[in-house]
């Protein structure tokens, strides 16, 4: 076909995806546009049942579509992405904003029309989704993130409960829910009242004394206040049995990652006749060195050798984005994704004014994290961090050392070479190199000679 008849009818582009549709993507109703060559009504309408999805997938397969295009909203388009790919379509989740419509004419009709053309005319981007069992992952790790911050909420309550009877024990403890403030607790729900007897479960590593804990403790024990506070500890009990819960899914689901990710003869990934190599950094529980191990066998490496990322990080990086990293051309493509890279606002060759736009992204979030606490690291990423702190704020200086650290990750899962660790006499030799080709450079702007004395 020439490309007169590869054109689209409208707008004169390209046809790229000849068999496409586009889905506008709702709660209760889903509408679904193909081309109108293909069938006497190229629009329809299917409800949000099941049935009725199925009803669609069958529908664009008899029409002998392959590529799908729908929007990513809520979490509407889950059920609708899970059916057709399952269905062996070309599903491609895309974002609202590079499908708006610039006529400002707006109907659902006109959306899923508008996702069609674009997606015949290769105009949209899929966005990025990891393998089933990696998004299984995903879930299980994001679902205890939820239950980790709803029990936070729970400690905040106990404090207020403790503050409107005057009980300041969060004064005296740096944790209240560490072992002391936990015996107390639970003594006060039990209704122990004195002060003194309280005390007695003070830890001997708490830094006041037990006379200062049983003055933070005498209160007005009101009935309601402490009623409060035995609620918040129920559901603090409840939480924390749903996060071991939680816990062991992720240990399980990542060890069947690991054993499916491991070659058919037997091998993890590492070099022939090469022993594995232990952990850079051992974890501090058995359930973190199950994790650990877990998680190096199903990545290959040891994200948790580089500086500032331990097992929690290590996870978080393995649930969004998995060990598969062929959908990223190159280091910038993945830095880019992990919204740690430079924004590119420009018109007429000067940045746009005002805040960037606000997006999230939990591996990247992880990174930043990660970047903050290398500050007092040995190493030379912490190094590099105090140098960056010392000429940039907090949060520029966190960004880059993320991106820094996103650099190694990417190296590492594509390579599969393990970390290589560099120390802070690294980086100062490298930045006196830096400081002396800057000397020659003067030196040669202004026709002197730079002499090292040492040499001469």
């Amino acid at each position: 076909m020439g490309d007169k008849g590869r054109r689209a009818a409208d707008g004169g582009l390209k046809v790229v995806h000849a068999r496409c549709a586009g889905i506008d993507v709702g709660k209760s109703e889903h509408w679904v546009a193909v081309d109108g060559s293909m069938d006497a009504r190229p629009v329809r309408s299917f409800g949000g049942f099941t049935e009725h999805l199925e009803s669609l997938a069958s529908w664009l397969s008899s029409l002998g579509v392959d590529v799908v295009s729908l929007e990513a909203t809520g979490v509407y388009w889950i059920p609708l992405f899970e059916v057709l790919d399952r269905a062996g379509f070309d599903v491609r989740l895309v974002d609202a904003r590079a499908t708006m419509q610039v006529t400002g004419r707006k109907s659902d009709v006109l959306d899923c029309e508008w996702i069609r053309q674009l997606t015949s005319a290769g105009l949209l981007r899929a966005a990025f989704r990891p393998s089933d069992r990696v998004c299984e992952l995903r879930s299980y790790v994001r679902q205890r993130s939820r239950l980790a911050a709803d029990r936070a909420r729970c400690v905040q309550h106990m404090q207020k409960a403790l503050a409107e009877m005057n009980v300041q024990l969060d004064s005296v403890l740096s944790d209240l829910m560490g072992a002391t403030g936990q015996r107390i607790l639970r003594a006060i729900v039990g209704g122990e009242r004195d002060g003194a007897a309280l005390a007695k479960h003070r830890d001997r590593r708490v830094k006041a004394d037990e006379a200062t804990v049983a003055a933070s403790l005498r209160g007005n024990w009101r009935a309601e206040h402490l009623f409060a506070l035995e609620q918040a500890l129920e559901r603090f009990d409840l939480l924390t049995a749903q996060i071991a819960r939680a816990d062991g899914r992720i240990v399980e689901t990542v060890e069947s990652l690991a054993g499916e990710s491991r070659r058919p003869d037997g091998g993890d990934g590492s070099a022939d006749g090469e022993p594995e190599a232990p952990p850079a950094k051992p974890a501090r529980t058995a359930a973190d060195r199950r994790l650990q191990g877990a998680l190096r066998a199903m990545l290959g490496v040891d994200l948790t050798a580089i500086p500032g990322i331990g097992v929690g990080t290590a996870l978080a990086i393995a649930s969004e984005i998995g060990p598969d990293l062929s959908r990223f051309p190159n280091q910038a493509h993945f830095c880019s994704w992990l919204k740690l890279a430079p924004g590119t606002r420009i018109s007429g060759g000067r940045p746009l004014r005002g805040p960037p736009p606000k997006r999230t992204n939990r591996a990247g979030q992880a990174l930043r994290m990660a970047a903050a606490s290398v500050r007092g690291s040995d190493s030379y990423i912490g190094a590099c961090h105090r140098s960056r702190l010392r000429r940039l704020d907090s949060a520029r200086a966190n960004k880059a050392t993320a991106h820094q650290l996103a650099r190694l990750v990417y190296a590492m899962l594509t390579q599969g070479e393990e970390y290589v660790a560099r120390e802070v006499d690294d980086f100062e030799a490298e930045r006196r190199d830096r400081q002396i080709r800057h000397l020659k450079r003067q030196a040669r702007r202004f026709n002197l000679a730079l002499v090292d004395r040492d040499a001469a």
